[in-house]
């Protein structure tokens, strides 16, 4: 038979599942990347009552599985739906404007038939900017972890980054939890600092996902709250890990510079907004705010110096970095 018209194989052990809404100007894209996979899988797609049909008029015309929510529940609960509509153990979430390598799921199914008890496979990944393609910026660790460990040692180390997005997760796993409020924060990253020294892990060296950066992106138009997410992170739930008790210095750094950065690029006054809400980010930044007398001083100030500041902290992180042989 000619190997042209030979039936591409299929897997039943994970199904890319993609949450959408409203955007649908990279969504053909992101559908077919995962259509064209060198090994089939099932495809799912979950529109939050998007005000508009496109996606079930593609999700029709490719023949993929296509739910709609009756009311717009929010991201990470549709995230959350994705996993509960999956009937597989493990599920890939695909961002609408991503792309998938076409090896990607291939891959996964390779790392996880030699590593059969994995939680999380992750790949490497390229940022992707108006069709032209970056490596990233962020240290991972790759290859087998028994435990998560050494996710959080990077993290502290160096940078939270872990790629959630270019991850596959088993279902019973994955839920995210999450609090309702006015904007949207970085929950993906709270389950996997929270979760990692419970979960085994397979990084996988290879560059398998093009995230796109782009003016409509989710975490830019709450870019304030997004980026409170890391100093959250650092304090209430790393600080608490047994394994890196010796490293509270190190995280008391990340967490002060973070708050500097935040004060110096917040150009929609939304901090104000944080500081006089009643939810866990206003309630962490006001106990920091107190607790910092140094931290207050600088958000009296000008976002110019904020700058200044920030500027003279990431310099002297660096310097600092490269005097210790990690």
């Amino acid at each position: 038979m000619d190997k042209s018209i030979q039936k591409k194989p299929h897997t039943n052990l994970v199904t890319i599942a993609m949450p959408c809404f409203e955007r649908s100007e990279y969504f053909t894209e992101a559908l077919k990347s995962a259509i064209n996979q060198t090994v089939k899988c099932k495809i799912i797609v979950i529109d939050n009552c998007s005000s508009h049909d496109f996606f079930k008029k593609k999700c029709k015309e490719y023949n993929i599985k296509y739910f709609r929510n009756t009311s717009n529940i929010g991201l990470y609960p549709n995230i959350n739906k994705c996993f509960e509509l999956a009937e597989t153990e493990y599920v890939k979430i695909l961002g609408d404007d991503d792309i998938l390598s076409d090896t990607y799921i291939e891959s996964f199914v390779e790392a996880q038939k030699q590593y059969p008890e994995i939680d999380v496979y992750f790949s490497d990944y390229v940022l992707l900017t108006l069709n032209k393609t970056k490596n990233h910026r962020n240290m991972l660790p790759f290859g087998y972890m028994k435990n998560g460990n050494k996710i959080i040692e990077y993290g502290v180390k160096y940078n939270l980054g872990f790629p959630y997005m270019s991850s596959t997760i088993k279902k019973n796993k994955a839920k995210i939890s999450y609090q309702h409020s006015n904007w949207i924060a970085g929950y993906d990253w709270i389950w996997v600092y929270s979760n990692a020294d419970r979960l085994m892990f397979y990084g996988d060296t290879k560059q398998l996902y093009k995230f796109r950066i782009h003016k409509n992106q989710t975490h830019r138009r709450d870019w304030t709250a997004h980026t409170l997410t890391v100093p959250y992170i650092y304090d209430k739930i790393l600080k608490k890990k047994k394994n890196i008790s010796t490293l509270t210095r190190e995280i008391d750094k990340h967490i002060f510079r973070n708050l500097v950065f935040i004060k110096a690029f917040d150009k929609n006054n939304d901090l104000k907004k944080i500081i006089s809400s009643n939810d866990e980010f206003g309630e962490f930044l006001n106990s920091k705010l107190k607790e910092k007398k140094s931290l207050k001083k600088i958000y009296y100030m000008p976002r110019s110096l904020a700058k200044l500041i920030f500027t003279f902290l990431r310099l002297n992180t660096k310097l600092n970095q490269l005097k210790k042989p990690y």
